[in-house]
């Protein structure tokens, strides 16, 4: 244990006098300060857009009740029957960022960021108005350099970095065997030359990714930790990685094209193989095709409906009983749009069955769905805001079958007590805390596979002086 702690200060101390430990420690610290500050204009654009939706619906309701304080009088009712019909409520629902939103954009720009609530409005279309260009080929590929940007593809880099000489130089230098003479098993100097570069390297790159989330965001110690946590088992996955590849290499240039070789296997090559298996095994929904399925089904529902002509009332309710022939279109119409989204619903979820799978394929993979879990912008949370936008807008159909029902137009003290309002939901903690467990064990698991991997090659050649 002595001898092992003595080499730890020892290769502890050859770090620091080569110099280079500070100026990667500040070459990362910047990184992550340019990829903070880009999140955080990126969700400040965000919250800019969202208050924008949530003021235009504040706004209306304000004018409306203004109207009907003020305005509106028996004889012109049906000028402002916007303000006096719950059937013309107009109403937002807004998916905000995450606590963590500046770690990552993910695939937050992929799906809608809020939905336009109106009573008779086919559900399939809540979302038209925030997902323009969403499809375009360029935005969904476009990445943005964010913290994850920086963690996944270049600590990696900067770990090898300063890792791929680990043993090598040793070997090379033909100073393996005067250091495999002192009484020291290799496996305890191997590992005591590994534990140096994990307190010297590892660690303070871990360090300064919470130190950067600390300092640009609100986020709370809870997450600020398993930020930190997941960003030092990856680090500390590379470094494992770097000390098999010096046990296989004969010198520190094949080291250094080993662990380059690596990197590009697991960073760039195993990420895109896995999409593209995705892609072949369940391939994305169209949404252009499934907007216009969905549209002739609606039609459809009008037509059926418009062939039963029903004679008005008269004398003529509060509420026009063209308004509740819109409301049986409407009700048939979602009937219909419920049976063509199955199939499109089935096929969605086994995508995101094939990506969640896949995530054990790469650590670069599992650590990039946790960063987008813990910053909010995974498929998960966006599938559920969409959910529960859906559900908000029943809602608020219960609301106006009520009125229709009891004939009753809206009042002041109706405005005055706030229409329905969407409030989103997020998932259980133990499901987000079970989904970020599963990452770090792939990232874990394959930390161990490459200590056994180490083990096999120790115990097939104990001295490596060849």
């Amino acid at each position: 244990m002595n001898a092992t702690m003595t080499i730890i200060r020892m290769e502890g101390r050859r770090l620091l006098r080569g110099r280079w430990l500070l100026p990667l420690w500040l070459l990362f610290g910047v990184l992550c300060a340019c990829a903070a500050w880009n999140g955080a204009a990126w969700v400040e654009g965000r919250q800019a857009t969202l208050a924008l939706i949530l003021e235009d619906e504040r706004a209306t309701h304000a004018m409306r009740r203004t109207q009907l304080a003020e305005q509106v009088t028996p004889d012109n009712k049906s000028r402002y029957g916007g303000a006096l019909y719950a059937t013309a409520m107009s109403l937002r629902a807004t998916l905000p960022p995450g606590e963590l939103a500046l770690l990552t954009v993910g695939q937050a720009e992929g799906y809608p960021m809020a939905a336009t609530i109106f009573p008779f409005i086919a559900s399939n279309t809540i979302f038209d108005r925030h997902t323009a260009g969403m499809e375009n080929p360029a935005v969904l590929a476009a990445g943005r350099f964010d913290l994850a940007f920086a963690i996944v593809w270049l600590l990696p880099l900067l770990v090898l970095a300063g890792s791929f000489d680990l043993f090598a130089a040793e070997r090379e230098r033909g100073m393996a065997p005067w250091l495999l003479s002192q009484p020291i098993a290799p496996a305890h100097l191997l590992a005591a030359k590994t534990a140096a570069r994990a307190l010297l390297l590892a660690l303070p790159l871990a360090v300064i990714v919470m130190a950067t989330l600390a300092f640009a965001s609100e986020a709370g110690p809870a997450a600020l930790l398993q930020a930190g946590g997941l960003v030092l088992l990856y680090a500390l996955f590379w470094l494992v990685l770097a000390l098999l590849v010096n046990l296989v290499a004969r010198n520190a240039a094949q080291a250094a094209l080993g662990c380059l070789a690596a990197w590009l296997a697991l960073v760039v090559l195993l990420p895109a193989l896995a999409l593209g298996v995705a892609d072949l095994a369940a391939p994305p929904v169209s949404q252009a095709e499934r907007a216009n399925a969905l549209r002739a089904k609606a039609m459809q529902a009008r037509a059926e409906l418009r062939s039963a002509v029903v004679p008005d009332r008269v004398p003529a309710p509060n509420i026009p009983d063209s308004l509740r022939r819109r409301a049986l279109e409407v009700e048939r119409g979602e009937r219909l749009i419920r049976e063509a989204l199955q199939p499109y619903r089935a096929q969605q979820a086994q995508r995101l069955a094939w990506l969640d799978g896949l995530r054990v394929v790469s650590p670069a993979i599992a650590l990039q769905d946790a960063l987008e879990r813990l910053a909010g912008s995974d498929a998960g949370r966006a599938l559920r805001f969409q959910d529960q936008a859906h559900g908000f807008l029943l809602e608020v159909r219960q609301i106006v079958q009520r009125h229709l029902d009891q004939d009753r137009l809206l009042t002041v003290a109706d405005y005055d007590r706030g229409l329905p309002r969407f409030q989103l939901r997020e998932a259980p903690p133990v499901e987000r805390l079970g989904a970020l467990l599963f990452d770090a064990a792939v990232i874990v698991l394959g930390m161990a596979a490459l200590l056994l991997a180490v083990g096999r090659r120790l115990r097939r050649h104990a001295t490596f002086t060849e």
